[in-house]
């Protein structure tokens, strides 16, 4: 009887030494799977962070009945300019929309000059709201608004 519970004593402790490996192998399995799910996660995420359309209104001009208005493309996706359009201050009624019949497209860090005329001339001094829209490759609406002040 000694004998007996003595061998099932070392059966027991060499199928336990055997089963220690066997963990620590899949333990490491799991880890470096793990690692490649949270590698590809956070990689989707920043491609989807990364891709940004936005452009800026960098220096608008107005002068007498003559704008001139800078927009630059400052994300990271192509973005085609539309349209422009000047609102008086407090005003819902713009006093320029104009729509380019040749829409502009910019690459992310080019900028590009609309320049038009009014037939309304511009007061000096006052504050005009410039809106400038556009869409990117994937159909994306875009847009920025500024202020100016006639000069």
């Amino acid at each position: 009887m000694y004998y007996e519970n003595n061998t099932r004593k070392i059966n027991r402790q060499k199928r336990g030494d055997l089963s220690g490996p066997i963990y620590t192998i899949l333990m490491i399995v799991f880890v470096i799977v793990a690692a490649i799910m949270l590698y590809n996660y956070f990689q989707s995420r920043t491609s989807v962070l990364t891709t940004q359309a936005q452009i800026s209104i960098v220096n608008p001009q107005l002068a007498g009945d003559v704008y001139s208005i800078t927009i630059e493309n400052i994300g990271t996706t192509p973005v085609t300019i539309t349209s422009i359009a000047l609102y008086p201050q407090n005003a819902q009624t713009p006093i320029v929309k104009q729509t380019l019949s040749n829409p502009i497209t910019l690459n992310p860090g080019q900028s590009t000059s609309i320049i038009g005329t009014t037939s309304t001339p511009f007061i000096t001094g006052d504050k005009y709201i410039v809106v400038v829209e556009g869409y990117t490759n994937g159909g994306q609406e875009v847009a920025a608004e500024s202020i100016a002040i006639s000069q």
